[in-house]
């Protein structure tokens, strides 16, 4: 499985949607609302995935599943 699609799948499972509903360049608000709980979830989903460091911060500026995959890209490993 791609990091693409590990990623997907766990933005979608924290935010209660199907996968197929976020597309690379879809912004993420119009798949779900998010809130900064739902950012700390996420962060710490991909920590546990990917075994990396995302600071919840970082994640504060994404607006799509790709602005997502490049804060993994450029973690740091824990």
């Amino acid at each position: 499985m791609s990091n693409l699609d590990r990623t997907r799948n766990l933005v979608a499972e924290v935010l209660r949607v199907p996968p197929e509903r976020i597309e690379p360049e879809t912004p993420l608000n119009d798949v779900a609302q998010l809130d900064s709980l739902s950012l700390v979830e996420i962060a710490s989903a991909l920590d546990e995935e990917f075994d990396i460091r995302v600071p919840s911060d970082d994640l504060g500026t994404a607006k799509s599943l790709n602005d997502i995959l490049a804060i993994v890209e450029r973690a740091p490993a824990r």
